[in-house]
């Protein structure tokens, strides 16, 4: 019963650090359209990729304190 909520725990943790860096790389992708200049970016596009990348940094900053919480978790199972 301990090792499968053992490995539950893991494969949450594991889940959630993926989903934190896959949305924290395309912020960084969309970040990087909004700094390299081109002569067609308009300030709605400007805009735009700003907030996208605000709401993926936040959404990253809430898997990973997920993925913290669940480490917590498991050390907490493993004592």
């Amino acid at each position: 019963m301990k090792n499968a909520k053992m490995r539950t725990i893991q494969q949450k943790m594991n889940d959630f650090k993926r989903f934190g860096f896959t949305l924290l790389a395309l912020s960084v992708f969309m970040y990087l359209g909004v700094i390299i200049p081109t002569e067609t970016v308009t300030p709605s596009k400007t805009i735009t990729l700003m907030t996208g990348t605000v709401v993926l940094l936040g959404l990253s900053l809430i898997f990973f304190t997920k993925a913290i919480k669940y480490k917590k978790d498991m050390q907490s199972i493993d004592e």
